[in-house]
């Protein structure tokens, strides 16, 4: 039994192996499943390939999925549609095949209210003209026919590539309205192969246990889980997390350790509870750490061991807190006890709205904010990464960031498990020894922070190592100096770069930079991704004019919905204008006339100098232009002396490049060329390096001011 699927571009959408007539195949392994579809083309395309790219090879089904781009061309009237979409038809049947008329002007499930609307985006008057017609045709020669084969997804953010083509997840509810026609017309079930509906971080897991027990889940240091083998393991440790912590539902653990195949197991076994994962930051001083304690209550902690200074004295007043560490240390009980448990714990349901992760906001100083992200916040974050990071099913992913963060929890864990592909983890941040990694387990994909990829730029043996399996390095978390990204042009020119920015209160990444885009305008951003709504707003609430500075605010519906244990909080930074609601970042922000978005740092980094504006994020850009200065940080100090009336004066905080001695005459004479004279640092300071968190971000709090 041969199927082809013939269309445009909604016949080819959904990736690798994301397409409809690829989940088709998965469901019906006995059929011959063709996809002929060519993005872009119209009715009058397929009426001209018909013959050689259909009937000639003998089809005893063809799915018929055309109409969209006659629309959006709006060329031809929709009876000339009809009238091909009839030619079509008739050619088929007259050589023996079933035809299935696909349509896309349908009425649309809104799940909202439970009613069937008509579609106001992608859908006018002409196609609800065609939409009759269409049937009409369909009816007149007995071909089933589906109005909207997208009927159950327009209103699903996580089923999109972008605002007119579904992704693999879309894609799959496509196959679930196109897969009982062809039982109907063959007699033969499908399987239940990639039919699951991914509401949860469980739905991930499970079928990648389920389709990929064999194949690599994780590595780290030399250790190696298949998929199967993992939940193995995971099934154990979450029942031994469960006796540890007698039994309370959906437990919620905070994690204090590096990165290591313990987090992995970890994560999982938290998911198979429906539990909460609490990541926390190593560096943290005791005062932020017994805050979280006190304000998640976590059921439990899991540190590395006694060189947890910090986490070990706030443990000392949480005597009832059950505390296991990886490390043999007399003062907590074995990690190894809680996996080497004899039971087996059941996936316990979690819902789409529970808690799954509580991620803390702020540096070393101020106290952090639980960012709560729900299974469906993660859902939709993981749809958004694979699309602004173009993951396939064959990428090795090398998991380098520290677990505690949004990159590795929010978005390279689940989406390695939702595309069945492995992870890399390693603590190691030394260059050496990550591209002895890349070649050594053939990675493909390489997120980081910029200083990481600062140190990889600047290794002199750099050309020893075979990196030739790289296609994507992504970068975020701080500035990444211009010079760094075309350096990486330079080593790695098959390689995409993407530069990709988001929040801790956002559900995903909201801007992407990637393509040729990298190679223009290294210092953007990017554009916003697919269902992400950004604004820069002026201080009197107005929109900012392309090329004007404002603060970056986003769309309520891009925002976790709360922090945890602190009601109120969020809404604090929150605000209604143009009768919408939006989060306020406190980052400000430019976008240029082609929709590009440029950082131009915190507000609260804003210096005014003699009633002019500078931006720390503008000097620092200059300043690292200079082929000798390594790192910089620019802040406002008091203005002083002879200089008081100026309000505020700006201190530059130098890291010259190894070996290089950097005078203050020659760092002033570049700024005279590249900044206005109100932008030149009144005060240079040279450091060995600048203070930085795991994240890479410099802590500017702890400069001298």
């Amino acid at each position: 039994m041969k199927i082809i699927c013939f269309g445009d571009s909604l016949t080819t959408c959904g990736g690798l192996d994301g397409r409809y007539s690829d989940l088709l195949a998965d469901r019906f392994p006995e059929f011959e499943v063709i996809n002929a579809g060519i993005g872009g083309q119209k009715w009058t395309d397929a009426v001209e390939r018909l013959e050689g790219d259909v009937l000639a090879q003998k089809p005893d089904i063809v799915l018929l999925e055309y109409g969209a781009n006659d629309w959006w061309s709006g060329v031809r009237e929709p009876e000339e549609w009809a009238a091909d979409l009839e030619h079509c038809i008739v050619k088929i049947q007259a050589a023996g095949a079933k035809v299935v008329v696909l349509g896309v002007f349908g009425l649309y499930l809104d799940h909202r209210t439970g009613e069937w609307t008509e579609k106001s985006y992608g859908a006018d008057e002409r196609s609800r003209i065609y939409r009759v017609m269409e049937e009409e045709v369909a009816k007149r020669y007995g071909c089933p026919y589906l109005p909207n084969i997208q009927s159950d997804i327009i209103d699903d953010r996580t089923c999109w590539h972008d605002r007119n083509h579904p992704n693999e997840h879309g894609n799959r509810k496509v196959a679930d309205q196109i897969a009982p026609i062809i039982e109907e017309l063959t007699g033969v079930k499908q399987t239940a192969c990639r039919s699951r509906k991914m509401r949860t971080l469980q739905d991930f897991w499970e079928e990648a246990v389920e389709l990929a027990s064999d194949l690599p889940a994780a590595v780290c240091e030399g250790r190696r889980l298949t998929y199967g083998e993992a939940d193995e393991l995971c099934a154990h440790l979450a029942a031994g997390i469960q006796m540890a912590t007698g039994g309370v539902e959906a437990p919620s653990v905070a994690l204090c350790l590096p990165n290591c195949l313990e987090y992995y197991l970890t994560y999982w076994a938290l998911v198979r509870l429906g539990g909460v994962i609490v990541p926390i930051n190593p560096w943290l001083k005791a005062d932020s750490l017994n805050t979280i304690l006190e304000t998640v209550k976590p059921d439990m902690v899991i540190l590395q061991g006694e060189g947890d200074a910090e986490l070990a004295e706030c443990l000392a007043s949480h005597r009832e807190l059950p505390a296991y560490s990886l490390d043999d240390c007399k003062d907590y009980l074995p990690f190894s006890q809680l996996l080497e448990c004899s039971a087996v714990a059941p996936m316990h349901e979690a819902k789409p709205e529970a808690p799954a992760i509580i991620m803390h906001t702020s540096g070393t100083t101020s106290a952090p904010k639980g960012a709560v992200m729900r299974h469906s916040d993660l859902i939709f974050n993981v749809m958004t990464t694979i699309n602004a990071q173009n993951f396939v099913p064959s990428d090795v992913h090398l998991l380098v960031n520290p677990m505690f963060h949004c990159t590795a929890l929010y978005s390279s864990l689940p989406a390695a498990a939702y595309q069945k592909t492995p992870v890399v983890i390693t603590a190691e941040t030394q260059p050496d020894k990550l591209l002895a990694l890349i070649q050594q387990e053939k990675i493909t994909t390489f997120l980081t922070v910029p200083s990481i990829l600062q140190r990889v730029v600047a290794f002199p043996q750099i050309g020893e190592f075979d990196l030739s399996t790289l296609r994507v390095i992504g970068y975020a978390g701080s500035f990444m100096p211009v010079k760094t990204v075309r350096q990486l042009q330079e080593l790695f020119p098959g390689v995409q770069l993407h530069n990709f920015f988001g929040l801790t209160e956002t559900i995903s990444a909201t801007h992407v930079l990637g393509g040729d885009a990298s190679l223009e305008r290294p210092d953007s951003i990017g554009k916003p991704l697919p269902f992400v709504y950004p604004r820069i707003t002026a201080e009197d609430g107005s929109e900012c004019a392309p090329n004007e500075i404002g603060e970056l605010l986003f769309a309520r519906e891009n925002v976790i919905m709360e922090y945890w244990g602190k009601p109120g909080k969020l809404e604090e930074s929150l605000v209604e204008l143009d009768g919408k609601v939006w989060f306020r970042t406190g980052d400000l922000a430019m976008r240029d006339e082609e929709g590009f978005y440029f950082i131009k740092g915190r507000k609260k980094d804003m210096i005014i100098v003699g009633g002019e504006n500078v931006f720390a994020s503008e000097v620092e850009a200059a300043l690292m232009l200079m082929d000798s200065v390594r790192e910089a940080a620019v802040i406002g100090i008091p203005a002083t002396g002879v200089r008081e009336s100026l309000g505020e004066m700006i201190k530059a905080f130098i890291v010259p490049e190894a070996g290089v001695k950097l005078t203050e005459m020659e760092i002033r004479k570049h700024c005279r060329k590249a900044l206005p004279s109100y932008k030149i640092p009144h005060v240079i300071v040279f450091m060995d390096a600048l203070p930085r968190n795991p994240s890479g971000k410099v802590l500017k709090a702890e400069l001298p001011r």
